[in-house]
């Protein structure tokens, strides 16, 4: 002991410190440290939640993702659908009125045919009244007059042109 108190050594300072650290430590143990580890403890639980929140978030996240683009291609099938729909009905309705016009083209056709088949009739029932007329009225002529060789040749002259004159008409 006397080595110790030569080199300035006080054991019972020592003993008291030590004494008083423990006091110390089991103060800080008892109180703080407690409230400390509570509070980590409490701290890596939630963040332990937060990540498990995030990554059951992120599942859900994908499986939407999924639904959403499923979704989107059926929409893009169905408007295509349609589409591949509507020009097929739009052609059915071209032909169906390509067929009509033609059918009336036809049908108009038909009915100038007939139409002047009826007019080209009337012209000849026209002309053959009037040659008819004509033929009367020469061979009226040529009854009335006395008929001379020259005046015969000139009458029906004559007649051949009136004719000539009506066909042109």
């Amino acid at each position: 002991m006397d080595i110790l108190s030569t080199l300035g050594v006080n054991i019972k300072a020592i003993i008291i410190q030590g004494v008083g650290f423990l006091i110390l430590l089991f103060v800080l143990k008892k109180f703080l440290f407690g409230k400390i580890s509570a509070m980590i403890k409490e701290r890596s639980d939630g963040i332990k939640n937060a990540y498990t929140k995030i990554d059951d978030d992120r599942v859900i996240a994908e499986r939407l993702k999924v639904e959403y683009q499923k979704k989107i291609s059926d929409a893009e099938a169905m408007v295509a659908t349609k589409i591949q729909e509507a020009v097929s009905e739009g052609k059915k309705l071209s032909e169906e009125i390509f067929k009509r016009a033609q059918e009336e083209v036809e049908h108009m056709k038909v009915r100038a045919q007939e139409s002047i088949d009826r007019e080209r009739n009337k012209a000849i029932a026209e002309i053959r009244s009037q040659v008819v007329n004509l033929s009367i009225m020469a061979s009226s002529r040529i009854i009335q007059q006395t008929i001379s060789h020259q005046s015969a040749e000139k009458l029906v002259d004559d007649f051949i042109e009136e004719i000539g004159v009506l066909s042109v008409r």
